[in-house]
């Protein structure tokens, strides 16, 4: 037995459905949402979009050195603040966003692996490289970026 509406779709569990609740149209609907463009419509292109030219990373990572090795100087000599909440806050943050892109990762790539093998699901450009794990791919890899 199926329920679906526009977002959300909840079967049994299957191979293509392993968690019973199919996630990536309440990932179309969110990155939709923040993007402002489905992800379906997403391309790498080198120099249009964020972090894909060597500068921009050389950059992000002067910067985050600059910034922690500066902030800890700067600091050195202060007394210790106490953000405990913050940084929980923070990391509850990070844990759900990467815990949400795992069971997005896993609903794309498990049917590739258990019906085509780990080499086609890594190697193949029809199976490991599909829009949809592009698309998964870079969000993963931008929002490590901003941790």
């Amino acid at each position: 037995m199926m329920t679906t509406s526009s977002m959300f779709q909840v079967g049994l569990p299957s191979l293509d459905w392993p968690f019973g609740i199919h996630l990536w149209p309440i990932f179309e609907s969110a990155y939709t949402f923040v993007v402002g463009s489905p992800p379906q419509d997403f391309r790498f292109v080198a120099g249009q979009i964020p972090m894909s030219t060597l500068t921009a990373v050389l950059a992000t990572l002067i910067a985050y050195y600059v910034i922690i090795l500066g902030g800890r100087e700067v600091m050195r000599q202060r007394e210790a603040k106490q953000l405990n909440t913050l940084f929980i806050l923070h990391n509850l943050g990070l844990t759900i966003v990467s815990g949400v892109l795992l069971l997005l990762l896993i609903e794309q790539i498990l049917p590739t692996i258990i019906r085509k093998g780990i080499f086609s699901a890594v190697c193949h450009l029809d199976a490991g490289w599909t829009d949809k794990l592009v698309v998964l791919y870079y969000v993963s890899v931008c929002s490590r970026k901003q941790q």
